[in-house]
């Protein structure tokens, strides 16, 4: 809990600015920014029902003249439904700081601002960590063993930070447990290493990850308390055990293929990404669920790697040639706000968003018109207080504190898996 000797400097009236210093990356979430956010009337069961169409109902048949008439052909359908997964969170402030700072009224908004900012990018940040995975919450994957006591490298950029407490879970059993209850001691993003409070790890190897704690153990709770992620989505197999089947249908039964997306493999081997192989994803598309790509997203090794294809064609005006933008930041272009994504790149005439917490090695593509979030009564994380009239903002606790809840509902949906596809195995920079 934050105390006043912790905030001491955030309350000096010396400072000319409330903001605080902090890494840039870490308000990026564009994958919240990129799919859209759907409220819907849930019957107060807190579930979503989406009807799917199996077979179109009829038949139609050319007959010989006064020729006997086709047999009717009956429709068939089935449901995909959607639970609403819960989210919490919780910060406390002790009665000294609030006491410390109310007596001068810009010392008392500055606190309640810098709290308020660090919980909503925390918050933020942890779901967009779970709408670009595969259901089970990833904060990191381990590339290897461990090799310096308790650090290890991650294969994509950690989506974890100091302070937080995680599991490392077995890849190949999500009910074991390689390291419980580990504090994240620091991270280096760069050389995305996470150094873990405690002992070294044992039994650990590639593809074990980290997740917040006791939210992807089967022995705890039955399903995983994340929700299905783009890569769960976006797959033509079923997704783990612990997270169960999108919409409730099973992708390995027979006649459920209209619920596999179209996936673009290379068997493990890490091949480039081309022209072709990015028009065959976009055509798999339109043949496999009769959509059309609006948004391609990679993590930043992606597009790097991939820069000299993916930056705006040269145009010509008047004799006069010129390049449009070649990356982010440079003058004309790439100067889209960290919070959407959007970069100056495209393939196709289709957007390309970059997310630095993407999985490596991984492209994947949407009809951003059936990939949705569903959501409960608020569409954004809020305070309780907000939500449920009579509700005080600051809760009382045993301690010499107050609290601040916060609450949200929300699923990562699709009424159509084939309107997407994913390209694994593509070698990045």
């Amino acid at each position: 809990m934050p105390t006043t000797t912790q905030v001491i400097e955030a309350l000096k009236y010396t400072y000319a600015t409330p903001q605080k210093v902090r890494y840039l990356f870490n308000n990026e979430s564009p994958s919240w920014a990129m799919v859209g956010k759907v409220k819907k009337q849930t019957g107060g069961r807190g579930q979503h029902i989406t009807p799917v169409w199996v077979n179109e109902p009829g038949a139609f048949t050319g007959i010989a003249e006064g020729g006997a008439l086709p047999a009717a052909l009956q429709p068939d359908t089935t449901e995909a439904t959607w639970s609403l997964q819960e989210y919490t969170g919780i910060y406390d402030v002790t009665w000294k700081l609030l006491q410390d700072a109310r007596s001068d009224k810009w010392a008392f908004q500055t606190i309640l601002s810098m709290m308020d900012s660090g919980f909503k990018n925390r918050y933020l940040r942890n779901l967009n960590a779970d709408l670009v995975g595969d259901g089970r919450g990833r904060l990191a994957t381990l590339s290897g063993v461990d090799a310096s006591g308790a650090i290890i490298t991650s294969d994509f950029m950690p989506r974890c930070s100091a302070g937080m407490v995680v599991d490392v879970m077995d890849e190949s059993d999500d009910d074991t447990k390689i390291g419980d209850s580990r504090t994240v001691s620091g991270v280096n993003y760069i050389t995305r290493e996470v150094d873990l409070s405690g002992a070294d790890l044992t039994g650990e190897a590639a593809g074990d990850y980290l997740v917040i704690q006791d939210t992807c153990d089967i022995s705890i709770n039955a399903t995983a308390l994340h929700c299905f992620g783009m890569l769960a989505l976006v797959d033509s197999s079923n997704p783990a055990a612990v997270v169960g089947n999108p919409g409730g249908i099973s992708r390995a039964t027979v006649g459920n293929e209209f619920w596999q997306s179209v996936e673009l493999s290379n068997a493990g081997g890490n091949r480039a990404f081309t022209e072709d192989l990015g028009l065959q994803a976009e055509d798999g598309v339109r043949a496999k669920g009769g959509g059309r790509l609006k948004a391609w997203i990679s993590n930043m090794r992606v597009a790097r790697r991939y820069h000299e294809m993916l930056r705006n064609e040269t145009v010509a005006t008047f004799g006069r040639v010129q390049p449009v933008s070649g990356g982010i930041g440079r003058q004309g272009g790439g100067t889209a706000p960290a919070d959407d994504g959007k970069s100056p790149y495209e393939f196709s005439g289709i957007p390309w968003y970059v997310d630095p917490y993407f999985n490596n090695n991984v492209i994947v593509g949407l009809d951003t018109d059936h990939f949705y979030i569903l959501t409960g009564e608020n569409d954004v994380p809020r305070p309780i207080s907000d939500i449920f009239p009579h509700i005080p903002f600051f809760r009382q606790t045993n301690n010499a504190t107050f609290e601040v809840a916060w609450y949200y509902q929300m699923e990562f949906c699709t009424d159509n898996p084939g309107a997407g596809v994913k390209i694994t195995d593509v070698a990045e920079s």
